[in-house]
Protein backbone atom coordinates (compact mmCIF):
# COMPACT_ATOMS: atom_id res chain seq x y z
CA UNK A 1 0.00 0.00 0.00
CA UNK A 2 1.30 3.56 -1.10
CA UNK A 3 2.10 5.68 2.58
CA UNK A 4 -0.01 9.25 2.03
CA UNK A 5 1.72 11.49 3.62
CA UNK A 6 0.29 13.44 6.24
CA UNK A 7 2.14 17.06 5.44
CA UNK A 8 3.35 18.87 2.31
CA UNK A 9 5.82 21.06 2.15
CA UNK A 10 6.07 23.76 -0.22
CA UNK A 11 9.27 25.36 -0.99
CA UNK A 12 10.95 28.24 -3.82
CA UNK A 13 14.00 30.07 -4.84
CA UNK A 14 11.95 33.31 -3.62
CA UNK A 15 12.30 31.64 0.37
CA UNK A 16 15.14 28.94 -0.05
CA UNK A 17 19.01 29.35 -1.51
CA UNK A 18 18.99 25.67 -2.05
CA UNK A 19 16.42 23.04 -2.37
CA UNK A 20 16.86 19.18 -2.76
CA UNK A 21 14.52 16.64 -2.97
CA UNK A 22 15.76 12.82 -3.13
CA UNK A 23 12.68 10.50 -3.66
CA UNK A 24 13.12 6.28 -2.87
CA UNK A 25 13.22 6.07 -6.63
CA UNK A 26 14.66 8.07 -9.42
CA UNK A 27 17.39 10.77 -9.76
CA UNK A 28 17.78 13.28 -7.27
CA UNK A 29 15.99 16.86 -8.30
CA UNK A 30 18.16 20.17 -7.12
CA UNK A 31 16.98 23.63 -7.22
CA UNK A 32 19.45 26.62 -6.54
CA UNK A 33 20.22 30.36 -6.84
CA UNK A 34 23.71 29.93 -5.20
CA UNK A 35 27.01 30.40 -7.26
CA UNK A 36 28.43 26.90 -8.10
CA UNK A 37 31.46 27.04 -5.49
CA UNK A 38 28.88 28.46 -2.31
CA UNK A 39 26.46 25.46 -3.34
CA UNK A 40 29.34 22.98 -3.33
CA UNK A 41 30.55 24.28 0.20
CA UNK A 42 26.77 23.83 1.76
CA UNK A 43 26.48 20.22 0.15
CA UNK A 44 30.08 19.65 2.14
CA UNK A 45 28.41 20.85 5.18
CA UNK A 46 25.79 18.75 5.16
CA UNK A 47 27.85 15.72 4.46
CA UNK A 48 29.89 16.11 7.49
CA UNK A 49 26.79 16.45 9.05
CA UNK A 50 25.59 13.32 8.25
CA UNK A 51 28.92 11.14 8.59
CA UNK A 52 28.19 11.33 12.31
CA UNK A 53 26.78 13.12 15.79
CA UNK A 54 29.68 13.90 16.89
CA UNK A 55 29.47 16.24 20.07
CA UNK A 56 26.05 16.00 20.09
CA UNK A 57 25.65 13.16 22.40
CA UNK A 58 24.71 13.40 26.16
CA UNK A 59 28.09 12.07 27.31
CA UNK A 60 29.81 14.53 25.00
CA UNK A 61 27.67 17.47 26.40
CA UNK A 62 28.49 16.76 29.94
CA UNK A 63 32.00 16.15 29.58
CA UNK A 64 32.81 18.41 26.73
CA UNK A 65 34.90 16.08 25.68
CA UNK A 66 34.49 13.28 22.23
CA UNK A 67 32.10 10.62 23.17
CA UNK A 68 34.09 6.98 22.40
CA UNK A 69 30.86 5.25 21.26
CA UNK A 70 29.25 8.29 19.08
CA UNK A 71 32.09 10.46 18.09
CA UNK A 72 34.37 7.48 17.24
CA UNK A 73 35.45 7.36 13.16
CA UNK A 74 32.52 6.07 11.14
CA UNK A 75 32.74 5.17 7.87
CA UNK A 76 30.78 7.44 5.26
CA UNK A 77 27.67 6.56 4.55
CA UNK A 78 26.58 4.70 1.27
CA UNK A 79 25.95 6.27 -1.74
CA UNK A 80 26.74 9.65 -0.05
CA UNK A 81 29.45 10.14 -2.48
CA UNK A 82 27.03 9.46 -5.20
CA UNK A 83 24.35 11.38 -4.31
CA UNK A 84 26.63 14.42 -3.95
CA UNK A 85 28.38 14.01 -7.53
CA UNK A 86 25.03 14.04 -8.57
CA UNK A 87 23.82 17.17 -6.69
CA UNK A 88 27.03 19.07 -8.04
CA UNK A 89 26.17 18.11 -12.02
CA UNK A 90 22.67 20.01 -11.41
CA UNK A 91 23.90 22.62 -10.06
CA UNK A 92 23.51 25.74 -12.76
CA UNK A 93 26.49 27.54 -13.89
CA UNK A 94 27.31 31.00 -12.62
CA UNK A 95 26.82 31.79 -16.44
CA UNK A 96 23.14 31.10 -16.40
CA UNK A 97 22.36 32.37 -13.05
CA UNK A 98 22.57 36.28 -14.11
CA UNK A 99 19.35 37.60 -14.77
CA UNK A 100 18.62 38.75 -18.16
CA UNK A 101 17.74 42.64 -16.82
CA UNK A 102 19.29 42.94 -13.45
CA UNK A 103 18.40 46.95 -13.61
CA UNK A 104 14.57 45.92 -13.94
CA UNK A 105 15.19 43.87 -11.07
CA UNK A 106 16.74 46.92 -8.79
CA UNK A 107 13.55 49.35 -10.28
CA UNK A 108 11.28 46.71 -8.82
CA UNK A 109 12.81 46.41 -5.67
CA UNK A 110 12.93 50.09 -5.25
CA UNK A 111 9.30 50.12 -6.12
CA UNK A 112 9.02 47.60 -3.50
CA UNK A 113 10.81 49.65 -1.23
CA UNK A 114 9.00 52.89 -1.42
CA UNK A 115 7.32 52.92 1.90
CA UNK A 116 10.48 52.71 3.79
CA UNK A 117 12.36 55.56 5.61
CA UNK A 118 14.75 55.48 2.97
CA UNK A 119 13.97 53.58 -0.15
CA UNK A 120 17.19 54.05 -2.18
CA UNK A 121 19.44 52.95 1.18
CA UNK A 122 17.05 49.85 1.80
CA UNK A 123 17.73 48.87 -1.75
CA UNK A 124 21.17 49.01 -1.79
CA UNK A 125 21.37 47.09 1.15
CA UNK A 126 19.10 44.12 -0.31
CA UNK A 127 21.58 44.48 -3.41
CA UNK A 128 24.82 44.02 -1.74
CA UNK A 129 23.50 41.04 0.43
CA UNK A 130 22.00 39.40 -2.93
CA UNK A 131 25.32 37.31 -3.44
CA UNK A 132 24.13 36.07 -7.24
CA UNK A 133 27.01 36.71 -9.88
CA UNK A 134 26.98 39.80 -12.14
CA UNK A 135 28.78 42.06 -14.79
CA UNK A 136 30.59 45.01 -14.33
CA UNK A 137 28.08 46.44 -16.79
CA UNK A 138 25.01 45.55 -14.38
CA UNK A 139 26.84 46.16 -11.40
CA UNK A 140 26.88 49.98 -12.86
CA UNK A 141 23.78 49.88 -14.30
CA UNK A 142 22.44 49.23 -10.87
CA UNK A 143 24.57 51.82 -8.97
CA UNK A 144 23.24 54.04 -11.29
CA UNK A 145 19.65 53.73 -10.82
CA UNK A 146 20.22 53.75 -7.06
CA UNK A 147 22.26 56.94 -7.11
CA UNK A 148 19.05 58.28 -9.30
CA UNK A 149 16.32 57.13 -6.51
CA UNK A 150 18.67 59.22 -4.01
CA UNK A 151 19.01 61.86 -5.72
CA UNK A 152 15.16 62.68 -6.48
CA UNK A 153 15.32 61.51 -2.66
CA UNK A 154 17.33 64.86 -2.43
CA UNK A 155 15.10 66.87 -4.42
CA UNK A 156 11.87 65.96 -2.71
CA UNK A 157 13.71 66.88 0.78
CA UNK A 158 14.65 70.53 -1.43
CA UNK A 159 10.86 70.70 -2.20
CA UNK A 160 9.33 70.36 1.12
CA UNK A 161 11.95 72.53 2.78
CA UNK A 162 10.88 75.24 -0.27
CA UNK A 163 7.15 74.89 0.62
CA UNK A 164 7.46 74.44 4.12
CA UNK A 165 10.05 77.93 3.84
CA UNK A 166 7.57 79.89 1.78
CA UNK A 167 4.63 79.31 4.20
CA UNK A 168 6.39 80.29 7.36
CA UNK A 169 8.10 83.30 5.90
CA UNK A 170 5.78 84.10 2.96
CA UNK A 171 6.92 85.36 -0.40
CA UNK A 172 8.31 88.91 -0.62
CA UNK A 173 11.55 91.08 -2.12
CA UNK A 174 13.68 89.26 1.44
CA UNK A 175 12.64 85.85 0.53
CA UNK A 176 12.34 85.74 -3.50
CA UNK A 177 15.80 85.30 -4.00
CA UNK A 178 16.03 82.83 -1.23
CA UNK A 179 13.19 80.66 -2.60
CA UNK A 180 14.05 80.91 -5.87
CA UNK A 181 17.91 79.37 -5.45
CA UNK A 182 16.09 76.45 -3.60
CA UNK A 183 13.44 76.25 -6.58
CA UNK A 184 16.80 76.37 -8.89
CA UNK A 185 18.49 73.98 -6.68
CA UNK A 186 15.60 71.06 -7.35
CA UNK A 187 15.59 71.29 -10.71
CA UNK A 188 19.33 71.02 -11.14
CA UNK A 189 18.86 67.16 -8.51
CA UNK A 190 16.04 66.58 -11.12
CA UNK A 191 18.07 66.76 -14.20
CA UNK A 192 20.84 65.17 -12.65
CA UNK A 193 18.42 62.25 -11.31
CA UNK A 194 17.09 62.25 -15.20
CA UNK A 195 20.63 61.90 -16.29
CA UNK A 196 21.57 58.69 -14.34
CA UNK A 197 18.99 56.94 -15.41
CA UNK A 198 19.10 57.86 -19.29
CA UNK A 199 23.11 56.27 -18.29
CA UNK A 200 21.67 53.34 -16.76
CA UNK A 201 19.53 52.71 -19.72
CA UNK A 202 22.29 52.88 -22.16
Amino acid sequence: MTRIPDALAVASLDTHRLILAVPNQGPAEVACNLPRTVAADILRQIAATLEGPAGHCDTALATAAPCPVHDAPVSRPTGLDDLLATVADQLPDEEQQAPTDWVEDVRGALAFNEGEQHPAVTTLRDVLLDDAPRTPEQALAAALVILAAHTRELSALARRDTDEYRDEHGVNRGTRGLLTGMQHTRRLLDQHATGLDAQAAA
